[in-house]
C-alpha cells in the first residue's frame, strides 16, 4: 500500500487547524506583533546607520572643501614620505598620496592606526578621480584590523606652477564608532522587540480569553441543553449594540421557543396517548357487546322471541359507536384548526330553539329562556360573529348533558345577556379577569340537580373525564360532549366554565366577545 508522501507544508496545517479559535487569534496577533516590530525596528536601524554614515560623508566633504585642490599641492612627495608624517597627522583622518610618477606616501596618528588599523586603500584612479572632483563620491575600504571600516574620499592632486594634474590623494575617516553604535542600537531595539513580543502575546492571551468568555458561557449551555436541561439561558453581559449582545439574546430568544414548542410537543404527545386509550377503552366496549351478541345469534342461542331485542342491542351499541367516531372526528378537525364559517348570530334565538327542542325530548321539564340580569322581561338579542351550526351544537350538547345528569322533571333555565366590563387600569385587559374586553356576550346554562363537586368542575371539559366513577354508559355519556363545548368556544375566541348553580345544580358558564359593528360583514377563520 503506497502511504502519502509527508509535507510539512500539510503537517503545520493539520496542527493549526487542531489549535482553538482563542489560541489561534493569540498567535496571529502575536504573529503581526512580531512582524511589525521587526520592520520598525530595521528601519529604524538602517535609518540611524544613513544618519550617521551621511554624517562622516558631510565631514570628508567639509575638510575636502576646506583643503582644496591648490592645498594638495604643498602635499609634495618628499613631505608626505617623511619620517614625521605620522606624527605630524592630528585626529582620526587618515592621508594617502598617489603622485604619477609612481611615488606615494601616507599620514596617519599613530594612535588612530593602533585602534582602527590602516584602510586599504588600493590604487586610485586620477582620470575617475578628476571627473569626481565638481562632486567627489564616497567609498567604503576595509582595515587591516578585522571588523573595522573606513570612509573615503579622493580628490586630484595639482601642480602649483603648471596646473597639471601630478597624482590623486585619499582622504578617510574611520566607521568603527559608527558601526557600533548602529549594532548598539540593533540589540537595544531587538531586546526591546523581544519584551514587547513577550507582553504582547500574554496580553492577547489573557485578552482574547477574556474576549471569549461569553462564547464560553454559550457552549456550556449548549452542553446543559444537550444533557438535558431545556431550561438552561445564556447569561446576557453584553449590550444589544455588539455582536456577542446580539448573538446572546437572539439565542436566548430560540431556546425560549425550543423549549415551549418541546412543551407543547411532550403535551401533545401525552394528551394523543391519553386520547387514544381513552378512545380505544371505550370503543372496545360496544365492539365487545356486538361481537358477543353476534356469536350468540351465530351459536344459536338467541331463542326466536328474543331476536327482536338482541338486535336492538346490537343497533343501539353501533349507534353509540357510531356517535362515538362522530365525535372524535369533529374534535380532530377542531385541532386541525378547519375552518368555520363566520358570520352574526344571535345567541338568544339559538337557545330559545335548543329549549324547544328539549320541551318535545322532555315535557315534563320545566324549560325557560330569561334574562341576565335576573328581571321579568324578554331575554334581549345577544349577537356575535361566530359559526351557527358550531354554537347551535353547544347549546344541545349542553341541555343533553343537563338530560343524562339530572332527576327526570328538573328544571332548566337558560340566561343570556351582554355585559360591559371595564379595562384593567394600564392592563389594557378587563377587571373581572375575563379574556373579553369591553362588551361581552354571557350565556349560562342552570339546572336544578346535584351538581357538579369543586374538584370536578376543573376537569369536566377534559375529554373522556366522566364525574361518574361507576362510567354507567347508559349514563354517562362518552365523555367527550363538555370537551367539544370548550373547543369551539375556544375557537370563537370565548371561555367557558362550570360554577355551581345558586340552591343546587350545575351552571356552564359561557363568555363570547359581543359583535362590533365593524365585523357585521360575514368573515371566515
Amino acid at each position: 500500500m503506497r502511504r502519502g508522501r509527508w509535507h510539512p507544508l500539510t503537517t503545520f496545517k493539520r496542527a493549526w487547524r487542531a489549535q482553538p479559535l482563542r489560541s489561534r487569534l493569540a498567535l496571529i496577533t502575536t504573529g503581526l506583533l512580531t512582524v511589525g516590530l521587526f520592520a520598525s525596528s530595521l528601519a529604524v536601524t538602517s535609518l540611524l546607520k544613513n544618519h550617521l554614515v551621511g554624517q562622516v560623508d558631510d565631514q570628508l566633504r567639509a575638510t575636502a572643501q576646506t583643503i582644496g585642490t591648490q592645498g594638495l599641492t604643498a602635499l609634495s612627495s618628499s613631505r608626505i614620505s617623511s619620517p614625521d608624517a605620522d606624527s605630524s597627522m592630528p585626529s582620526t583622518y587618515y592621508v594617502e598620496a598617489q603622485y604619477l610618477s609612481g611615488e606615494s606616501g601616507h599620514m596617519l596618528s599613530s594612535d588612530t592606526a593602533a585602534k582602527y588599523g590602516v584602510p586599504a586603500i588600493g590604487m586610485l584612479s586620477v582620470d575617475e578621480a578628476v571627473a569626481q572632483s565638481s562632486d567627489p563620491t564616497m567609498f567604503t575600504v576595509e582595515s587591516n584590523q578585522l571588523n573595522h571600516q573606513w570612509r573615503a574620499i579622493m580628490l586630484p592632486i595639482d601642480d602649483r606652477s603648471t596646473g597639471e594634474h601630478i597624482g590623486v590623494v585619499a582622504i578617510a575617516l574611520p566607521l568603527t564608532d559608527v558601526m557600533e553604535t548602529v549594532e548598539q542600537t540593533r540589540l537595544v531595539v531587538a531586546l526591546t522587540d523581544v519584551s514587547v513580543i513577550l507582553l504582547g502575546a500574554m496580553a492577547a492571551a489573557y485578552l482574547v480569553r477574556r474576549s471569549f468568555r461569553t462564547l464560553r458561557q454559550i457552549e456550556g449551555v449548549a452542553g446543559q441543553i444537550a444533557s438535558g436541561d431545556l431550561s438552561a439561558r445564556v447569561p446576557v453581559t453584553e449590550p444589544s449594540t455588539t455582536e456577542v449582545g446580539s448573538l446572546q439574546r437572539a439565542l436566548n430568544t430560540m431556546l425560549q421557543q425550543n423549549e415551549q414548542a418541546f412543551d407543547v410537543q411532550v403535551v401533545a404527545q401525552e394528551r394523543m396517548t391519553r386520547f387514544v386509550s381513552d378512545a380505544s377503552h371505550e370503543l372496545r366496549t360496544p365492539l365487545a357487546a356486538i361481537r358477543g351478541y353476534g356469536e350468540l345469534y351465530r351459536m344459536g342461542g338467541v331463542p326466536p322471541e328474543r331476536t327482536f331485542e338482541v338486535m336492538g342491542r346490537i343497533e343501539s351499541e353501533a349507534s353509540r359507536m357510531g356517535r362515538l367516531v362522530d365525535d372524535l372526528l369533529q374534535l380532530a378537525r377542531m385541532d386541525e384548526g378547519r375552518e368555520m364559517t363566520m358570520a352574526p348570530v344571535d345567541l338568544t334565538q339559538i337557545a330559545a330553539g335548543a329549549l324547544t327542542d328539549m320541551m318535545v325530548l322532555a315535557p315534563d321539564r320545566d324549560c325557560a329562556l330569561i334574562p341576565l340580569d335576573g328581571t321579568d322581561d324578554e331575554a334581549p338579542p345577544a349577537m356575535v360573529l361566530g359559526d351557527r351550526d358550531r354554537l347551535s351544537q353547544v347549546m344541545t350538547n349542553l341541555l343533553g348533558n343537563v338530560t343524562r345528569h339530572t332527576p327526570e322533571g328538573s328544571p332548566v333555565e337558560i340566561a343570556v345577556g351582554t355585559v360591559n366590563r371595564p379595562l384593567a387600569p394600564g392592563t389594557g385587559r378587563s377587571g373581572t379577569g375575563s379574556n373579553n374586553d369591553g362588551p361581552t356576550v354571557i350565556v349560562e346554562v342552570r339546572d336544578h340537580g346535584p351538581g357538579v363537586s369543586k374538584a370536578d368542575a376543573e376537569k369536566v371539559f377534559q375529554r373522556f373525564f366522566r364525574a361518574d366513577t361507576s362510567r354507567n354508559r347508559e349514563t354517562g355519556g362518552s365523555g367527550l360532549g363538555l370537551s367539544i363545548v370548550s373547543a369551539i368556544i375556544t375557537r370563537h375566541g370565548g371561555t367557558v366554565r362550570m360554577d355551581q348553580t345558586p340552591g343546587g345544580g350545575a351552571t356552564v358558564h359561557i363568555e363570547l366577545p359581543a359583535l362590533r359593528e365593524s365585523a357585521a360583514e360575514p368573515a371566515h377563520q
